[in-house]
């Protein structure tokens, strides 16, 4: 494990992809500006390996009792160029008077509450094709994340609209919100507890599939 300092990481920065492998709710409070979030757990090894080419130069950003998984499950998984990891975290970065970046945490209420006076609003629905097929925010346009890594997918985003992004239950919306944002968007918030919390929200207006009325 190679210990990178603030100044070396900065340095850095613009050759290799900062993967932050802290939780989801750690990293939307403030993380080096152009970090993707992929938290260690149960959806890690899927989206890395979906997200990430195998030869990407990496640099780790992660609370200092996960370093060891970090670095054994990236390199498990085939990543050979990876660069350090940024010693101290995000801690250090910001004790070095260096910016942090955040992703702001909205509530399906606050959402509800948004929703009518807001003409800038765009819901961004990161789930797969089927998933948005069985249901999804009226008028909420599908980027699956699978797709939301291609500049061009990204391109067809408004900069100016207030961008709000959900997907199932909250891993992958916080992963599409740190790629947007590494993109040069601002406006980009995190719709606490996705679509499974969005059903259960009153004033959200859905659209679902007719049920088929065959017997």
């Amino acid at each position: 494990m190679k210990a990178l300092t603030v100044a070396q990481l900065k340095q850095l920065k613009d050759q290799v992809l900062i993967i932050d492998t802290r939780q989801t709710p750690a990293f939307t409070e403030g993380f080096v500006p152009g970090s993707v979030s992929l938290g260690l757990g149960p959806h890690f090894v899927e989206w890395i390996t979906a997200l990430v080419p195998k030869e990407t130069p990496l640099v780790i950003v992660a609370e200092e009792e996960d370093l060891a998984d970090a670095y054994e499950a990236l390199e498990t998984l085939g990543y050979k160029q990876l660069k350090g990891h940024l010693d101290g975290g995000v801690p250090a970065w910001q004790a070095a008077g260096k910016s942090i970046d955040m992703i702001i945490d909205v509530t399906t209420e606050e959402l509800a509450l948004d929703l009518p006076f807001d003409p800038k609003l765009m819901m961004v629905d990161v789930r797969s094709v089927e998933e948005f097929d069985r249901g999804h925010v009226k008028k909420a346009e599908n980027f699956p994340l699978t797709q939301i890594i291609d500049p061009l997918q990204i391109a067809q985003l408004d900069e100016d609209s207030n961008i709000y992004v959900y997907c199932g239950g909250g891993y992958r919306s916080v992963v599409a919100c740190s790629i947007i944002k590494k993109e040069g968007f601002h406006n980009v918030r995190n719709v606490l507890g996705g679509f499974e919390a969005l059903k259960k929200t009153d004033n959200i207006p859905l659209e679902m599939p007719k049920k088929n009325k065959e017997k």
